[in-house]
């Protein structure tokens, strides 16, 4: 008498195709969770803060070789030569829409600039980031964006914020 065995575990075509079935679960969840693109945006956002920051610098040194400072009232003129020119605020670049477009190059079909009402800021916004894209914030604290606000006094550097990109 001879036994009959009965079939135990998956036939290959079975578990090919749970793995495949698996394999495309993960590429559609995976980039939900590891949430890449909101990094490099905030990580395009962080260099549009360090060409500030730099800029703000190097305008800082040109008007103390200039002997130029400025106020609020009256904003000191920096020359950075090649002819650009921007204005200064206690010897920092005064928070206007003109003096960031000439010290920073970004693509103007990825962001804009745009002075806020508080009129000692200027915030650089995405416009070119999908879901976070947007025209013209009216808020220091939109999303996705860099806030420039000017320098409140004598040696005081300007500040400037990143709002990261939130979902």
């Amino acid at each position: 008498m001879q036994k009959i065995s009965k079939q135990q575990g998956f036939t290959l075509i079975e578990l090919i195709i749970v793995i495949v079935l698996l394999g495309i679960l993960a590429v559609t969840a995976a980039p939900k969770f590891l949430n890449l693109q909101d990094d490099a945006r905030d990580a395009t956002l962080e260099g549009i803060r360090g060409s500030l920051e730099t800029a703000a610098s190097v305008v800082n040194g040109k008007a103390l070789i200039q002997n130029v400072s400025g106020t609020a009232a009256t904003p000191a003129t920096v020359n950075l030569g090649n002819s650009v020119t921007v204005t200064a605020v206690n010897g920092y670049p005064q928070a206007i829409v003109a003096n960031v477009n000439a010290l920073i190059d970004f693509d103007a079909g990825e962001f804009g600039v745009v002075a806020l009402a508080s009129g000692t800021d200027v915030l650089v916004y995405s416009t070119g980031f999908g879901e976070y894209s947007t025209t013209a914030p009216d808020a220091a604290t939109s999303a996705c964006s860099v806030v420039y606000s000017d320098s409140t006094g004598s040696g005081v550097r300007p500040v400037i914020t990143v709002n990261t990109c939130v979902q």
